[in-house]
């Protein structure tokens, strides 16, 4: 995934006009003015909020439109500098500006034609940044200052946007998968390492039932954006010893895979008593299920799994996901003993 950020504040300071605030022109200058013998600097933020939580950023190039080569056809040095303290775009001047850190965080060196782009890569600051937000003070542009290196970039005030300061930030989710073990019909799976595909990480999962189970299972892939509220995406019934493979597309932050089944293939109660058909299912992530009875005479509540045995006779009851439209489910018999 990609996300492009404009500069939330960007100005120029100089030394030849030290109280003047330089914030609000569509041109910011950088280096130095062997005619005047001023030098220039330039300040620019970016606000990463926008940038969703539990990512991981992979790349970020900050890219500026450089408009000016006062030396023409000289390669010239930018350092860029992290800055200690945040500055105000329309109150920063060269006396009041925020100090930065001693050494460069990236140097590149130029030779670009102006009306083109500089791209500069500072992937490790913006991940800092997103780490902790409050170090974020934005960042500080010079060159070596030592002879004619003037350069003059576009800002965010300029009348094309195209060519304002920009973030271009590129990141994947960070996917955690989730499982609890059963405890009846015990199984095994195999996942696949997440592959990023456009903006979609697929998984697979790789299912082998208990042999010995007493009835077919249920496996239930639910996803959340927190690790608390849960989403079913997918579902599907595996017989006893069966191997069956679950491909799904999973744009949320968590995903959980709950295997749901039988403890047993039969309950057997007397007639008169309410009964809850969650005592033989293990459900250990506690997903939700939608239950049916085959016998309208032994009727079940679809929600809760509870059920009153109103005549002797035997129902089949069926098991699915509660918020999946399919047709995989795994079921037991329930008697109502006279």
């Amino acid at each position: 995934m990609i996300h492009t950020f404009y500069a939330a504040a960007d100005a120029y300071i100089t030394s030849l006009t030290p109280t003047v605030n330089n914030g609000k022109t569509g041109t910011m200058y950088t280096g130095l003015d062997p005619y005047s013998g001023s030098i220039y600097r330039n300040l620019l933020r970016f606000d990463l909020s926008m940038l969703e939580p539990n990512i991981t950023i992979q790349k970020a190039v900050l890219r500026l439109y450089l408009t000016t080569r006062y030396q023409a056809g000289e390669p010239q040095q930018l350092d860029i500098y992290r800055l200690t303290a945040a500055f105000e775009e329309t109150a920063v001047t060269w006396d009041n500006a925020p100090g930065s850190v001693l050494t460069p965080d990236y140097t590149l060196v130029d030779d670009n034609n102006p009306n083109s782009y500089i791209d500069i890569a500072m992937t490790d600051l913006v991940r800092d940044w997103y780490t902790t937000p409050a170090d974020n003070y934005g960042i500080m542009l010079q060159t070596t200052e030592l002879t004619n290196s003037l350069l003059a970039f576009r800002t965010r005030e300029y009348a094309e946007s195209a060519m304002w300061p920009m973030l271009i930030v590129e990141y994947s989710l960070t996917h955690t998968v989730i499982y609890t073990s059963p405890v009846i019909g015990d199984f095994s799976y195999l996942s696949t390492s997440f592959v990023l595909e456009g903006h979609a990480l697929e998984t697979a999962y790789t299912i082998t039932y208990d042999s010995a189970a007493p009835t077919a299972g249920l496996a239930i892939v639910e996803q959340s954006q927190d690790d608390d509220t849960w989403a079913q995406s997918t579902s599907i019934s595996l017989d006893p010893g069966e191997t069956r493979t679950m491909n799904v597309s999973t744009p949320m932050v968590y995903e959980r895979l709950s295997f749901v089944n039988a403890a047993s293939a039969a309950m057997t109660n007397t007639v008169g008593s309410t009964i809850d058909v969650n005592s033989n299912i293990d459900n250990s992530n506690e997903t939700a299920l939608r239950y049916e009875s085959s016998n309208t005479l032994l009727p079940i509540d679809p929600d809760t799994g509870v059920m009153t045995l109103a005549v002797a006779d035997t129902t089949t009851i069926i098991i699915t996901a509660k918020y999946l439209d399919n047709f995989n489910y795994f079921s037991f018999e329930i008697i109502a003993a006279p």
